[in-house]
């Protein structure tokens, strides 16, 4: 729905001047309840009593405003020009604005440049060379240019992006990762992008509240108590954020929360099924789990790129290895990453 106050801008009354009759309306804006109402029509009279009362509800707080459709028999009755009124007068945009535009023309020109990104391939480059710079670095030029405005959640994402999303590290791996899953399964609106975003960054700071040893152990090498510790993780990030004081999202916080459930209910910590796992919390715990196994992080043991998504497609058991992720994601590594999976997996057999 469009913002009402775009119907309006407000005037003062010393704009009315000495005069008795306008070929406009005027209207009263009531800032306790933001409604505009009509105060006196075109050619009706500004009478002594209706100038009186008009002085009293002014002084009380309400505000003269004229309808956008009058604009133009407004500015040309009382001879004045739209820089003299601050609700017409153009607005000097924000540096950060200013900054995203900016960002978004070089974002447009390397593009240009370097052509398309082909994130299939540059996944299977990033695994054979052990670097993941191209793809982080995508990711990093797609976030610093979500839209500032749209909310606390994914100005924070951005902030993330533009100072940490800098260099070859496990975090950002996952981050890249799971923004790129994300943007090619179909999601490109920036709300969901910014919230997948800051996801990323925090969903795994609860290990900081744990033992080193069970960071640095594989997941199916640790003992039942061990596991039962570990999987505490998710809602240790969720209250360290909410002790700092950080404003996340409902949905970020669900994320967060839910990025280990499987569709199946097979995963933790509430065994969600289904539709009622948020679907960003999927694609990040595809992503980190494909970055968890081929690294060693599930077995004890890194596993090729190839051989993961070859079993993820073919929906082949293998230790430790999970694949209820729902269809809707199953079929999108599908069609992002198509045959070659079954080509390349010959390949490195």
């Amino acid at each position: 729905m469009e913002n009402i106050e775009n119907e309006y801008f407000h005037i003062e009354l010393e704009m009315l001047g000495e005069s008795q009759l306008f070929p406009f309306n005027v209207f009263i804006y009531n800032p306790s309840n933001e409604t505009y109402t009509p105060y006196l029509y075109g050619n009706s009279p500004l009478t002594e009593e209706k100038k009186n009362f008009l002085d009293y509800i002014l002084e009380k707080g309400a505000e003269l405003a004229i309808s956008m459709k009058q604009k133009k028999t407004f500015l040309r009755d009382r001879e004045l020009k739209e820089e003299d009124i601050p609700d017409l007068a153009p607005t000097e945009l924000h540096e950060l604005i200013v900054k995203r535009e900016k960002l978004l023309e070089e974002k447009m020109a390397s593009k240009e440049k370097k052509g398309k990104f082909h994130f299939n391939d540059e996944l299977k480059k990033a695994y054979e060379n052990d670097d993941f710079t191209a793809i982080i670095e995508e990711a990093h030029s797609d976030l610093i240019c979500l839209g500032i405005t749209i909310s606390p959640t994914v100005s924070l994402a951005t902030f993330f992006a533009e100072n940490l999303l800098i260099g070859d590290t496990y975090v950002n791996r996952v981050v890249a990762l799971s923004h790129l899953l994300a943007k090619n399964s179909g999601m490109i609106d920036d709300l969901a992008l910014g919230e997948l975003a800051c996801a990323s960054f925090m969903a795994h700071l609860g290990q900081t509240q744990m033992e080193k040893s069970l960071s640095d152990k594989a997941y199916l090498e640790m003992t039942d108590s061990q596991r039962k510790k570990y999987k505490k993780h998710a809602g240790l990030t969720q209250h360290m954020t909410r002790k700092a004081g950080i404003e996340l999202s409902e949905r970020c916080m669900r994320i967060i929360l839910q990025h280990h459930e499987r569709y199946d209910g097979s995963g933790y910590p509430d065994q969600t099924k289904g539709q009622y796992i948020e679907p960003l919390a999927l694609v990040l715990g595809c992503a980190a789990h494909i970055l968890e196994y081929t690294t060693g992080k599930i077995t004890g043991t890194k596993t090729p790129l190839q051989t993961v998504l070859s079993n993820m497609k073919n929906k082949t058991l293998s230790p430790g290895l999970e694949i209820e992720f729902g269809d809707s994601l199953y079929n999108s590594l599908t069609n992002i990453f198509g045959d070659k999976i079954n080509i390349d997996s010959k390949e490195a057999a």
